[in-house]
């Protein structure tokens, strides 16, 4: 949300007092919170007048604050965490507590991310660096009528800047002391009367922090990226418009290493290999040392393109969005957490070696959206839309560890068709109401090979399915400044096949039944804008991966939790202090319980007496994995003028803390976060003619430790203690410089 002021972004309560009393004689008619546009109804609207839960994250704020990636948008978003593990394809986002976190290539993500209105398909897709964004929309609770069936906990929208009508560059040069070198550059203006261009690059080298202690191993947690994305805009005539975007990805990672928390000296691999898994390493929370000889090593390519068509018929708007894209990711990770030769052991010394998976993904997709809006009449405005796409992902995967040995090709399609439609009618100047629909069909498909069991016969199967989703607000505005609403939304995501060793089933969908109450105001002559929304949310359904030993073989399995309820309150706020300084403070409560789910995967070290019977669990009544109670983020963005220098200076702290959170959905008491709080300070000066600016930064100031994923291997360990973690590059602390040139 933009203030006028040169300073714009979020702030700390902490100092909201002393700032306030500090710049009282400011006159309130120099300072306007400007009106935030969103596309969050498939329209352009002023993000206060929408029935909508949504956080609006601008390009402005993103290069202020410094955030560099998807993952780094839950700094800003109370409601939005995330789960980084061993690699991206692992990882998700949840929103209000509700995320997907599953090994299948067929399962959809609870929360959707799309980039200029095109959705990601794998999760290993969502986890990507943000460049020459425009404005990132997080919208909160069920999503499906107007995106679909893969938004059933929210959504994370993304446009990237347009070409713009003069021509602009820059150069972004940063450096760490973490040895990340990075270079990144934009180019746009027109090309005659009618085309316009946009042309970004982002280069980037970073050496890993994890140190192994393996002789001639490199170090891990580093990476190697390059991302390139062009864009044509063609005005066809006075009433067509098109943009052609394409663009490349390329990611080399050897991250994430799981290093050693809790590590019993007496333990021994699967109980009886005698050789030190974890020697010269002393566990715990803040360890940074670790041992592999085959891995992990992460490599991800993606390349895409789409045509969007903005056509006016008279009053009328009709959109065409066609894109294409394909993503391919190389995994391979040490599954023996060790350098030792554990197959000498194995085989009696007639082989040598580690234990290690290897995997390859490939994902192609297409999609064709074509709608049409309605001119904002008087009385009501409409958008009707109809949806198809087609995506297919293959793997391949291999692990020689001998308790749980796989070799096997997969594959899944899934082919979805949306009709949908939303209408708003205003039956005064100051209330309306909003219904919409979607009919979704899909077809599913899943082809499955075990190349380990010749006696596994190979598994094809089709499956479809047709639903009706919706929603339906109420909103009233209290004044011009003012706006309540209440709503009902239904969700949906899809069935899918479980495809794994020894498992070949048909999951079912999930649905949802979604509740929110909420307040958008302006406030203090528009200086002080404050929303308000509670909401209450019941899954049914809800689709989570278990883990159990058959016949000594570690399996994993899909099922349906029986139900999910999430509820809570969210708060966001932002202030104008003064003219050169803006606070912004956002908040959530959240509460999320799982309930009725029979044969949940027992804990290490459960007992019959803590409800484990048969290796199962009944949880009623638990708490939701990466869903804190409480979480919020200020930031403080401060400018400070210097009449008598060629340049201004600025400061912006940013702070953000959360509770404890379980990080299992097991109820493992060993696997949880401590609550912890985590601030970036940048400092820096700009040039007051915008030709420079010049930033020096620090993530994680107060070297705050903590964890984004936790695992629990003692059953590989004979039941004795292994608990390891990984810790993500934004959870160390680290300084940095970053030069910007404009031209």
């Amino acid at each position: 949300m933009q203030p006028t002021s040169p300073s714009r972004w979020i702030l700390a309560p902490v100092v909201a007092a002393s700032l306030a009393s500090a710049n009282m004689p400011v006159s309130a008619q120099d300072l306007v919170i400007e009106e935030v546009l969103v596309t969050a109804q498939k329209r352009v609207e002023s993000a206060q007048d929408i029935p909508v839960a949504l956080t609006v994250i601008s390009g402005d704020m993103i290069d202020s604050i410094g955030i560099q990636s998807t993952t780094d948008l839950v700094k800003i978003a109370p409601s939005l965490t995330v789960r980084e593990a061993n690699h991206a394809q692992n990882s998700a986002f949840s929103i209000r507590g509700i995320g997907t976190i599953t090994f299948g290539i067929g399962v959809e993500q609870s929360v959707a991310v799309i980039v200029d209105e095109v959705a990601a398909v794998q999760s290993g897709q969502t986890m990507a660096g943000l460049m020459d964004i425009e404005r990132v929309e997080v919208l909160r609770g069920p999503q499906n009528t107007l995106f679909g069936k893969s938004a059933s906990a929210g959504l994370l929208s993304i446009t990237t800047k347009a070409p713009s009508e003069e021509l602009e560059s820059y150069l972004v040069l940063t450096a760490t002391d973490d040895d990340e070198t990075k270079v990144a550059a934009s180019i746009s203006g027109p090309l005659g009367d009618s085309l316009g261009y946009r042309l970004s690059g982002i280069w980037s080298d970073r050496d890993g922090y994890i140190r192994n202690l393996t002789a001639g191993e490199k170090d891990k947690n580093g990476s190697k990226n390059k991302n390139i994305r062009g864009r044509l805009r063609w005005d066809v005539n006075e009433t067509i418009q098109t943009d052609f975007t394409a663009y490349y990805m390329k990611d080399e990672t050897n991250c994430c290493a799981r290093v050693w928390t809790e590590f019993d000296p007496e333990a021994k691999l699967f109980g009886f290999i005698p050789e030190a898994v974890a020697e010269g390493i002393t566990p715990g929370e803040d360890n940074q040392d670790f041992r592999a000889d085959d891995g992990p090593q992460n490599d991800s390519t993606t390349r895409g393109a789409n045509v969007k068509v903005n056509v006016e018929l008279g009053e009328f708007t009709l959109t065409s969005i066609t894109a294409v894209d394909n993503w391919e990711f190389n995994v391979n990770q040490d599954v023996d957490f060790g350098d030792i030769d554990v197959l000498k052991y194995l085989t009696g010394g007639r082989e040598s070696g580690g234990l290690y998976s290897v995997g390859w993904f490939e994902t192609d997709f297409f999609s064709q959206e074509i709608r049409i809006a309605s001119p904002a009449y008087d009385s009501y405005d409409y958008v009707v839309g109809l949806y198809y796409s087609d995506a297919e992902t293959k793997r391949t995967f291999f692990r020689n560890l001998s308790l749980a040995p796989a070799d096997f090709a997969s594959s899944a399609g899934n082919e979805n068709l949306g009709l949908f439609g939303q209408l708003t009618w205003r039956f005064t100047d100051s209330t309306s109401i909003t219904g919409g629909l979607r009919w979704i069909k899909e077809e599913i498909s899943a082809d499955y090979e075990n190349f380990a069991n010749a006696e596994d016969t190979p598994f094809s199967d089709t499956a479809s399915d047709e639903q009706v989703v919706g929603k339906l607000s109420l909103q009233h505005f209290i004044g011009e400044d003012t706006m309540a609403f209440a709503s009902y939304t239904r969700g949906y995501k899809g069935q899918v096949f479980d495809l794994d060793v020894g498992v070949r089933n048909l999951i079912d969908p999930e649905t949802s039944d979604s509740y929110e109450i909420g307040v958008k105001g302006n406030l203090w002559e528009r200086r002080l804008q404050l929303n308000l929304v509670a909401f209450y949310t019941t899954y049914e359904g809800f689709q989570v991966q278990r883990a159990e030993i058959v016949d000594d073989v570690i399996r994993f399995e899909l099922n349906n939790v029986g139900e999910l309820n999430t509820r809570g309150v969210e708060l966001e706020s932002i202030a104008l202090l003064s003219p050169n300084a803006t606070l912004t403070f956002n908040a959530a409560y959240i509460d999320a319980v799982v309930n009725d789910y029979d044969g949940a995967s027992c804990y290490t070290g459960q007992t019959e007496e803590q409800g484990c019977v048969n290796q199962a669990q009944t949880i009623d009544g638990g708490s939701l994995p990466y869903a804190p109670e409480w979480k919020y983020t200020a930031v403080l963005d401060y400018q400070l003028p210097l009449d008598t220098m060629p340049f201004d200076a600025f400061a912006n702290l940013l702070y953000s803390w959360q509770d404890d959170t379980l990080l299992s959905i097991n109820q493992n008491p060993n696997l949880t976060q401590d609550s912890y709080g985590v601030v970036n300070l940048r400092l820096g000066v700009n040039d007051k003619a915008s030709r420079y600016s010049v930033t020096l930064f620090a993530n994680n100031l107060l070297d705050e430790g903590y964890a984004t994923s936790k695992l629990d291997v003692s059953r590989l360990f004979g039941n004795a203690t292994a608990r390891a973690q990984v810790t993500p590059r934004s959870t160390q602390r680290y300084f940095g410089v970053e030069a910007r040139f404009n031209f």
